[in-house]
């Protein structure tokens, strides 16, 4: 398939999702140079100041596209999760200039002998994380899904669900029909509807969960709270292939009810390894915030639906705002961060702003995709920023024209 370059006017009649005049230059934006984060353009915001490069759509398979993560072990190979059949399209050659898509669905039959989504259901977020595995194939990747799990709808929601590792092999993954649990390496169930996800180390991670259990029924492993949290999730050696004894694994709720879940936005994070903080976009509460992941006290122990070494309760664990709500963030959904400075994509909006680390803006862009579209971002190892778009099924690449 070949690059479709084009350039969304912000007048363009024949785009319905147009959204409206950008937001204004405020006071926190007094100054400052856009330059500072110019892989949203340095011109006047608009969509017409950059140029959006279309590498997949709905006729490569992407269907309602909720986040994309490059692989860092394949050079510009991107990886894109699809909400709506559970499944994933691989971008060959995104950063170049032939990119090629790849439809990959895993198998797994317990109901129906057919292909169905337990272990990859309803996925809003995916993150590459270690290079090995214990059965020696280079590269892990982690997902977790906006599910109660139903099972395909086979059953009712029962809660047993969270984050998933796998390998990013394709001899493996998506490539095991003989296996009645697909090709999954492992997982642990203690986050319903999943919404973000990010790498910390090895096979560590943190996920923003919809759905908290409750402290005050730490022996009910149905007792779930409709609020959110941030669990930590440790696999520490996977599984193997298809195989289900979670027995190592470990995983720590954090700042219970302080984070807020917004039906069908994802709410995704990223891990800084410098300073330990873990950024959040915190969609309900219209905010970034970040959350000091050295703080926190082990507290209640938790009883799991399948046993775990460990999975607890952290109390007092420091969070605290870097766009706080009242600024000019919405429904602040895809986070990535580059160089000193975190790119948010506002579902409510269209648009995609930059902020330092202090959380003054220095930059926005209007897409001109309008609400209910943007998701996930990612910085890729160009130096260009890559989104997905809900609505109009499209994986985008934004292309910056050269400084004058």
């Amino acid at each position: 398939m070949s690059c479709r370059r084009f350039v969304w006017a912000a007048v363009a009649a024949g785009f319905c999702g147009c959204s409206d005049t950008p937001p204004e230059a405020g006071p926190a934006d007094a100054g400052v140079d856009a330059r500072l984060a110019p892989a949203i353009g340095t011109g006047d915001h608009s969509p017409a100041s950059v140029t959006f490069t279309k590498l997949a759509d709905d006729d490569d398979d992407v269907q309602e596209p909720r986040d994309l993560d490059f692989n860092p072990r394949v050079e510009g190979e991107l990886w894109v999760v699809n909400f709506e059949d559970d499944s994933v399209v691989i971008i060959h050659d995104a950063t170049g200039d032939d990119p090629e898509p790849e439809y990959k669905k895993d198998w797994y039959g317990y109901f129906t002998g057919e292909p169905a989504s337990h272990f990859m259901a309803e996925p809003t977020a995916i993150a590459f994380g270690a290079d090995e595995t214990t059965f020696g194939t280079p590269g892990t990747f982690a997902t977790c899904g906006e599910s109660r799990n139903t099972y395909d709808d086979f059953a009712p929601p029962n809660d047993f669900m969270g984050a998933a590792l796998w390998s990013s092999d394709l001899d493996v993954f998506a490539n095991r029909p003989n296996l009645v649990l697909g090709s999954h390496l492992d997982m642990l169930h203690c986050g319903p509807l999943c919404m973000g996800l990010s790498h910390q180390e090895d096979n560590e991670y943190w996920a923003f969960t919809g759905r908290a259990r409750d402290p005050e029924s730490p022996f009910n492993q149905n007792a779930f709270l409709q609020e959110a949290a941030i669990v930590h999730y440790n696999f520490n050696e996977d599984d193997g292939i298809g195989n289900d004894n979670h027995s190592d694994g470990e995983a720590y709720q954090y700042v219970t009810g302080e984070v807020d879940y917004v039906s069908g936005v994802p709410s995704h994070l990223v891990y800084d390894e410098k300073t330990e903080l873990l950024y959040i976009a915190d969609t309900g509460n219209s905010r970034i915030a970040a959350l000091d992941t050295d703080s926190g006290d082990a507290d209640v122990q938790l009883v799991p639906h399948e046993p775990m070494f460990d999975y607890r309760v952290m109390d007092d664990a420091e969070i605290t705002d870097v766009v706080p709500d009242g600024g000019v963030l919405d429904q602040p959904s895809g986070l990535a961060l580059w160089n000193g400075h975190l790119y948010v994509s506002d579902h409510a909006t269209g648009v995609i702003h930059a902020f330092d680390l202090e959380g003054t803006r220095v930059n926005y862009l209007d897409t001109g995709r309008g609400k209910d579209a943007l998701a996930g971002i990612v910085m890729g190892p160009d130096e260009r920023l890559y989104f997905v778009d809900m609505s109009y099924d499209e994986v985008l690449r934004i292309d910056v024209p050269p400084t004058p």
